[in-house]
């Protein structure tokens, strides 16, 4: 069993190393975490980065976890932009981070001014068949749009 001040060392050492200067910097997180400078610190920091791995992506998994929705507000804000093509691009963003990718969606945005109501439903009912997931990810959408158009209207 571990000693304490171990313990405590290597709990210092993975919060060095995934937070602060010496994010991912295995040795300068074993300095700071209490390791002995004498003792080969860079060997120390390997080994640490080795053992604690499981903790360390712990860590990661828990300060991402805790960022995520404020990411997902900001993407929501960047689909509200004034310019095309940030939204564009945020759309394509949130659709690969969906599984939707662009072998998957092809989508070409000049030539619906040239098509048909016709020509785009069946467009639409194409994609909606090759691509299951997608009917979920529309109707969600949808629903926003309706909430949102019909608290305006209050």
């Amino acid at each position: 069993m571990p000693k304490r001040a171990d313990t405590e060392k290597e709990t210092k050492f993975i919060n060095y190393f995934c937070e602060g200067e010496t994010q991912g910097n295995a040795t300068q997180s074993a300095i700071k975490a209490g390791y002995n400078k004498d003792t080969k610190p860079a060997q120390m920091g390997a080994y640490l980065r080795k053992k604690l791995s499981i903790d360390i992506r712990k860590k990661n998994e828990e300060m991402i976890a805790n960022t995520s929705s404020r990411a997902i507000s900001v993407l929501n804000n960047l689909l509200e932009s004034e310019q095309d093509s940030v939204k564009l691009n945020t759309a394509k963003l949130l659709l690969e981070l969906g599984n939707f990718h662009s072998q998957n969606i092809n989508i070409n945005v000049d030539d619906v001014k040239e098509k048909s109501d016709e020509e785009l439903m069946l467009e639409l009912k194409t994609l909606l068949i090759s691509n299951p997931d997608l009917r979920e990810v529309i109707n969600e959408q949808a629903e926003e749009v309706v909430d949102e158009s019909e608290q305006t209207k209050h």
